[in-house]
């Protein structure tokens, strides 16, 4: 499977922001190839979708693993302000994601906060091969849109309770704001889950 990994990182990394440093990008993909097989396959979620690099990872993983699921992506585009900051995320991003995606009919994106999907996710129906779903429950959790501790807790905390046992939520950049994510999740007493930091990400396994 590492040979496999390294092939979908290669195919994918060039449409990502993690160009100067893979080991990320690939700790991401090792714990979503590690995704539970299950006969009726929850789907995957990824919020912060940019230009589409670790979305189409994450799709030739679902592939690779022949699961018959979806990814539902997230992700507000239109020029909004990134975490107060000047960076935005506009036409440009939001046109190459569609394109990098478009090959896959089993991508779902929704153009919109992490929190306003959140607040609407248990009224949400879609159609996958013939049937009616909603999403119930995730595979495997990826957060890559805003760092902002507090936004993030939040996420974790609503997003945590429809993972499934053995799943993985991913957090990216974890050492940003003075790595007050690491820190929270360093202190958590929470036995239902096992917590493993690298350098700048947060690994969450369901247990």
């Amino acid at each position: 499977m590492e040979k496999v990994l390294e092939k979908i990182i290669k195919e994918s990394i060039s449409y990502s922001d993690s160009k100067g440093d893979q080991k990320d990008f690939y700790t991401m993909a090792e714990y979503a190839a590690k995704t539970p097989k299950l006969e009726e396959q929850p789907t995957f979620l990824e919020i912060g979708t940019r230009g589409g690099g670790s979305a189409l990872a994450l799709l030739k993983i679902i592939k690779t693993l022949g699961l018959d699921t979806t990814l539902v992506t997230v992700d507000p585009y239109g020029d909004k302000p990134y975490d107060g900051k000047p960076w935005k995320y506009g036409d440009k991003l939001y046109t190459q994601m569609k394109k990098v995606l478009a090959p896959y009919g089993n991508h779902i994106h929704y153009q919109m906060t992490s929190e306003d999907f959140i607040n609407i996710i248990d009224t949400v129906h879609y159609w996958f091969k013939g049937k009616e779903r909603m999403f119930s429950e995730f595979s495997f959790i990826l957060l890559d849109g805003s760092h902002l501790p507090k936004t993030v807790i939040f996420e974790y905390k609503r997003l945590l309770p429809k993972l499934i046992k053995g799943g993985y939520i991913v957090i990216d950049n974890t050492n940003f704001y003075g790595k007050e994510v690491q820190k929270h999740f360093q202190g958590s007493t929470d036995k239902t889950v096992e917590v493993i930091n690298t350098k700048d990400q947060t690994i969450i396994r369901k247990l």
